[in-house]
């Protein structure tokens, strides 16, 4: 503290006018012209001209220092760097670092023992990018790197963006090593941060994310932000998605992969089919629960192929062959399905619209695919309307529902108190959607009840799910919301309305 106070003394005498004495001199020259009293009251003018003059001068100094310690220590721009390993930059607005974190384990291999405190940002970021590098986790299989930068100064924050994507770009390109820099400004909003809350990822990775969800839905954030940032950067680009403020140099690397060709090949070999007997074909890179895998489709002869083939092994993950007319062909090989499949995915989609007491103009996007579950064949069928999304698995042969599932995630409790036609139909049968759907409480009859139990007011609960599932054979509602800090999940009986169970905790 005595330090302290010495450097803000020194400053304070450093900015300081010499006033006091060249007042006294012109009071020097004026000796003998008048009477003492009047000497007496210069004497007190000049006394108070002095302590006004000390007074601003150390209001000026203090206000200078200050503003020089806040310039020199406030965070004005944050930049992460994310591979795997994610690290996060603190500079202040001369770009000068005040600290360097890692978000995850990988970031502190990188970082080590590295103190970058009081370095330019260049210097900062040219190490740990060399880091990176010597520590194996920027190669020729994994080359991307996402340059993010938070700044509240719009124009600022792009211009620093632009500087150190312009300057990884350089070290990350030479004649033997070739990498790809996404680079964005980050813009805050509610979802990304609870992203990368959710995942515990940087806000810049989140970002990134949220944008690939966005443009292609049936990817889950929970499943990307597993990924590195080259698989991610390969996503993007394979399926043709046109992200918003993202810049990108370079390529990502697929070396790490089998290959389209190779992938084609085993999709072919598969299905013992010919490439010369090829009508139509397409493949993309992408992502199937967690696993990196080719997506190759072709027809041949009046059928039409999809497989899904692992980018890492080349083993089929999962494929489907049915005829034009939506007849599944015939295979009798093991991992194949078998003749007796009867009906044809439209049927096994309209099975699953009626179920669930929809049609198909309500329908807003749709996806089925042929798969089998503990030994049964079944069409796998996802559908999304306005306001739910539904997965149903529906028999290959019978065309009956084998298993579904229905999500609604309202915003608000008056969302769900506001719907008066929340229902869904649970088991299969002869009976019309609408006659099932009256057997079951409404969702808006199971929030009431939910909230009515926990002594929760509707205004206050927010973050609400109802979901219509099936437990051992049971038609139940589970309910979540979280209010004045608890989290509160409910199991309700959807015939009767009980409460079969519930939790309380805090909401962490």
């Amino acid at each position: 503290m005595k330090n302290t106070d010495n450097r803000i003394k020194q400053a304070f005498e450093a900015v300081t006018p010499d006033v006091l004495d060249a007042v006294l001199s012109d009071l020097n020259e004026q000796k003998g012209t008048g009477f003492i009293m009047t000497q007496n009251r210069k004497n007190n003018w000049v006394k108070r001209v002095s302590g006004i003059a000390a007074a601003v001068v150390i209001l000026a100094g203090a206000g200078i220092f200050g503003n020089v310690y806040r310039v020199n220590n406030t965070v004005s721009s944050t930049v992460a760097l994310d591979v795997n390993p994610s690290v996060e930059i603190k500079v202040n607005a001369k770009e000068k670092v005040l600290s360097v974190d890692a978000l995850n384990e990988d970031g502190k291999i990188i970082i080590g023992d590295m103190d970058f405190k009081g370095s330019d940002i260049d210097l900062a970021v040219n190490a740990l990018i060399g880091s990176m590098l010597k520590n194996g986790y920027l190669n020729e299989l994994t080359n991307s790197i996402l340059v993010s930068v938070d700044n509240n100064d719009p124009e600022k924050s792009a211009a620093l963006r632009q500087r150190i994507a312009d300057e990884i770009s350089v070290i990350l390109n030479t004649d033997t090593f070739s990498g790809s820099v996404l680079s964005q400004t980050i813009s805050h909003n509610t979802a990304v941060d609870e992203i990368a809350s959710a995942n515990d990822i940087s806000t810049g990775k989140a970002q990134l994310i949220h944008q690939i969800t966005q443009q292609n839905t049936w990817y889950s954030a929970e499943d990307l932000a597993t990924m590195s940032i080259n698989e991610l950067n390969l996503i993007s680009m394979s399926g043709g998605l046109k992200l918003e403020n993202v810049n990108a140099t370079g390529t990502a690397s697929a070396k790490a992969y089998i290959g389209e060709d190779k992938a084609k090949q085993a999709a072919l070999a598969h299905a013992g089919v010919e490439e010369s007997a090829i009508t139509h074909y397409e493949i993309e890179l992408d992502m199937e629960l967690g696993v990196m895998v080719y997506d190759v489709e072709f027809d041949a002869d009046g059928i039409e192929y999809d497989y899904d083939i692992s980018a890492e092994n080349g083993s089929v993950v999962k494929y489907d062959n049915k005829r034009d007319d939506d007849s599944p062909k015939a295979d009798s090989s093991s991992g194949g399905f078998s003749a007796s499949l009867v009906i044809g995915e439209d049927q096994a989609k309209q099975a699953a619209y009626t179920h669930a007491g929809i049609t198909e103009a309500d329908v807003l996007h749709v996806k089925a695919k042929i798969d089998r579950e503990h030994g049964v064949v079944v069409y796998e069928i996802e559908f999304r309307t306005a306001t739910h999304e539904y997965d149903y698995d529906i028999n290959a042969t019978t065309g009956e529902v084998v298993k579904y599932e229905r999500e609604y995630e309202p915003r608000n409790a008056a969302d769900i108190l506001n719907t008066e036609k929340n229902h869904i139909a649970s088991t299969g049968g002869s009976q019309s959607a609408e006659n099932i759907a009256q057997e079951y409480l409404t969702e808006s009859e199971v929030l009431l009840t939910a909230l009515e139990h926990a002594g929760v007011k509707a205004e206050d609960a927010y973050d609400l799910s109802v979901e219509l599932d099936n437990e051992h054979g049971k038609a139940v509602y589970e309910a979540e919301f979280k209010s004045g800090g608890y989290e509160y999940e409910y199991e309700i009986d959807a015939s009767t309305g009980d409460v079969l169970k519930f939790d309380k905790e805090f909401d962490d």
